[in-house]
């Protein structure tokens, strides 16, 4: 009889989860199959032994529609807030039951019992099936999901609801692959540790395997579901029973208890020796690439669960970028860097899409010259609303992003269309430089010179006017590749220029081994050069290898006039520096500037006034 009781059960319970899914009006043939199911069950309920749960409760022929023998018998009555359970209750969650409806609810989740109080007084003023979904606290203090199939209106038409609430836990909270707590599971734990007596410290532990997507399409197993098994069994054993979440992306978490660092540190021990070993396969060995993420938090903190789950993320993007093993903390630092980061692309893609691309020209003067304006060099700048961004503000965000190639192809669109000006070649001639830096990314990309070429063509320019800046840094990115586009440039008239020289490793390698027509020496060595007899030294020498090797030189970054005699009585004959002119809008150039410029002397000191 019980096995008949079950089946009944199973097919009321799923016609009626059918019938709610539905809209109105009903399917008239599943309400017939419902009613049958129903009276079939009434027959054999009345014939049920004495002790059975059922008894506990009277129940009429719909009522009785939903009761299912593993489930916990729920019956209310709103007209004096009676509510009544099936001894079913104290089994299943290790409490006793509430005698009202109120004092029910108070069990349930914070953001669930506004909704089910008002769900159950709905369902109790009129006839029908529903069904609602909420979260439970057992005795345990542990998190239980529940569903809860009713009734409404009870006997001759009294206000009324009647139905089972059935534990959903396993449901809802498990993943169906590895069998582990799922994301929500992870979610409500980390309420449960933010709830926590105020100050009790934790951590949010995140382990990826970077390298577990490339594995399981490999011959070494049938599906991605065959791995993530083997590593969900594997972690399982070394972590305490019920803790380790399974993470979509071969990802998995735990929140455990935190102390210090090293304590963490020989906690992970034997999880990362066991990652350390090689899987056996049929076909052979495999070995896991893996890295942890690790976020501190105190119970009680403003740190909510999303923000925790996002430093999570954080920290392992960042883990992943530093290189596989070994255990990262989430710190103030890196959250700021990821929002600069997400900050400066939406700029970028925003001054992308509204012209907001801005080309900013700061002059290169030649002393020797008298101060005639030989060249410009193109800076890059973009719109934010009615302000102006600098480059720190988006820069690392267009090369991690790759948009960098997209902003400077709009820089070098506009610095070109400057050669070509009418106004600009009346100032300051026909023979002015117009220096374009390029980043790590254009010089590592084999369409380089025919966009740089295609570009100078449609804007009729002279490419021998066009000098290009590269750095150190970005010619170690590709060596092979750079060189090979540097040497083609050159071949179509293109100068070269050796930007930052100075401020690297391997500067003196270079000056031998690129195709160079000119260098920029680094501020570093122009900041108190007056002061520093060392800086001077350098200077001279680098000035003067500079003539020998025949490299026109640029002093960058200088500011005060002490300074220009200086680089000046050492040699230098072009100078790039807040002296003569700061960066300005390209449209402002021809209103502030002329073809030669004097260097701009401080404002005279008042009298009496004191230096600091």
């Amino acid at each position: 009889m019980r096995h008949s009781v079950q089946t009944l059960c199973h097919d009321i319970r799923h016609l009626a989860d059918e019938l709610v899914a539905e809209a109105t009006p009903l399917d008239e043939q599943k309400l017939a199959h419902l009613s049958a199911c129903c009276n079939a069950l009434l027959a054999m309920l009345q014939t049920a032994p004495p002790d059975e749960p059922a008894q506990d409760i009277p129940l009429s022929q719909y009522e009785r529609m939903l009761l299912c023998d593993h489930d916990v018998i729920w019956h209310w009555q709103p007209r004096n807030d009676a509510l009544t359970l099936s001894p079913r209750w104290q089994t299943l969650y290790h409490d006793e039951a509430e005698s009202s409806l109120a004092q029910w609810c108070e069990k349930l989740h914070p953001d669930d019992r506004d909704r089910v109080h008002s769900l159950c007084h709905q369902g109790a003023a009129a006839p029908g099936v529903s069904r609602i979904e909420c979260r439970l606290r057992d005795g345990r203090g542990q998190w239980r999901f529940v569903r809860l199939r009713t009734v409404g209106a009870g006997p001759e038409g009294t206000p009324g609801l009647t139905g089972v609430l059935s534990d959903i836990t396993h449901e809802r909270y498990r993943d169906p692959v590895t069998g582990l707590g799922n994301s929500d599971l992870l979610d409500q734990q980390l309420e449960d540790a933010l709830d926590n007596v105020p100050g009790t410290p934790h951590a949010l532990i995140k382990i990826t395997m970077v390298n577990a997507t490339l594995l399981s399409e490999s011959e070494h197993f049938n599906n991605t579901r065959e791995l993530e098994a083997r590593i969900a069994d594997l972690l399982a054993d070394l972590l305490p029973e019920g803790s380790l979440i399974a993470l979509p992306g071969f990802s998995y978490a735990l929140v455990t208890p935190f102390e210090e660092k090293a304590a963490l540190a020989r906690f992970l021990e034997p999880l990362q020796r066991m990652l350390a070993t090689p899987m056996e396969t049929p076909v052979g060995r495999i070995w896991l690439s893996y890295v942890v993420g690790v976020v501190p938090f105190d119970a009680g903190s403003n740190a909510g669960v999303d923000i925790l789950r996002k430093q999570a993320r954080l920290t392992i993007n960042n883990a992943s970028s530093a290189g596989v093993g070994g255990i990262h903390y989430y710190s103030d630092d890196l959250g700021a860097r990821a929002s600069r980061a997400s900050h400066g692309e939406q700029l970028i893609r925003s001054a992308l899409a509204s012209d907001g691309v801005l080309c900013f020209l700061q002059p290169i003067v030649s002393v020797r010259e008298g101060g005639r304006v030989t060249a410009f060099e193109a800076l890059m700048r973009l719109k934010d609303g009615d302000d102006i961004a600098m480059p720190g503000a988006f820069i690392e965000a267009a090369e991690s992003t790759g948009l960098i190639h997209q902003l400077s192809q709009r820089l070098i669109d506009k610095a070109l269309q400057i050669l070509v000006d009418p106004a600009f070649t009346h100032r300051f001639g026909r023979d002015f430089v117009i220096n374009i830096n390029l980043s790590r990314h254009q010089l590592k990309d084999v369409m380089l010179v025919d966009e740089m070429m295609a570009l100078i063509h449609r804007h009729g320019a002279d490419p021998r006017r066009v000098n290009l800046e590269i750095t150190e840094s970005a010619i170690l990115a590709e060596p092979a590749i750079a060189l090979r586009n540097l040497v083609r440039l050159r071949e179509h008239g293109i100068s070269i220029a050796l930007d930052d020289f100075g401020s690297g490793y391997s500067s003196l390698s270079q000056l031998c081994e690129l195709p160079l027509d000119c260098i920029k020496i680094d501020r570093r060595f122009v900041m108190d050069l007056e002061r520093e007899p060392r800086k001077r030294h350098v200077m001279t020498s680098m000035i003067d290898l500079c003539r020998r090797l025949e490299f026109r030189v640029v002093v960058e970054g200088v500011e005060e006039s002490a300074t220009l005699k200086t680089v000046c009585d050492m040699g230098a004959e072009q100078i790039q520096g807040f002296i003569y002119a700061r960066p300005m809008p390209f449209l402002d150039v021809l209103d502030r500037l002329g073809a030669t410029l004097s260097p701009i002397l401080p404002p005279p000191r008042a009298a009496g006034a004191v230096s600091h």
